[in-house]
């Protein structure tokens, strides 16, 4: 035996070099993509279940958690719950208006954007990394609080 030549033949190891006919899908392990003939499609349609078959599917059915399906904003038994571990801590963020000459602090770029009616926290984001010193609409430098 070879060590160094595994023991099963290339196309079961999805090598993208692979001959086309064993290898029908783009990416091994994945059905992404894949169509069924109008022959199997027709099979699929149609299935006839038993009354036994259509108990079981039921009873599976009823054993899982459906509470959220299909429920968005505040209909979803999670909205306005942050998943704990999820996304980015909010960065504080201090503005400064040099046309008020007025300093205010943010809890985040988000609300900082709201509050100064800027369509997306990105723009406020983009001025901090850039580290850029003209000011934003002649009027307000951004600088984040490190806490």
């Amino acid at each position: 035996m070879d060590l160094f030549k595994p023991p099963w033949p290339a196309p079961e190891r999805g090598r993208a070099g692979a001959r086309a006919e064993y290898n029908i899908l783009k990416t091994a392990g994945s059905s992404l993509g894949f169509k069924h003939s109008e022959e199997t499609l027709k099979k699929l349609r149609n299935i006839k279940h038993s009354e036994e078959t259509k108990a079981k599917m039921s009873d599976t059915a009823k054993k899982i958690d459906h509470s959220g399906r299909y429920k968005s904003g505040e209909n979803h038994p999670n909205f306005g719950q942050k998943v704990e571990g999820s996304g980015k801590p909010s960065q504080q963020i201090e503005v400064f208006d040099f046309q008020e000459k007025t300093t205010t602090y943010y809890n985040s770029m988000g609300e900082a954007a709201k509050a100064l009616n800027i369509s997306s926290h990105n723009i406020i984001r983009n001025y901090i990394l850039r580290n850029q010193k003209k000011l934003y609409k002649g009027r307000y430098a951004f600088k984040k609080i490190h806490g």
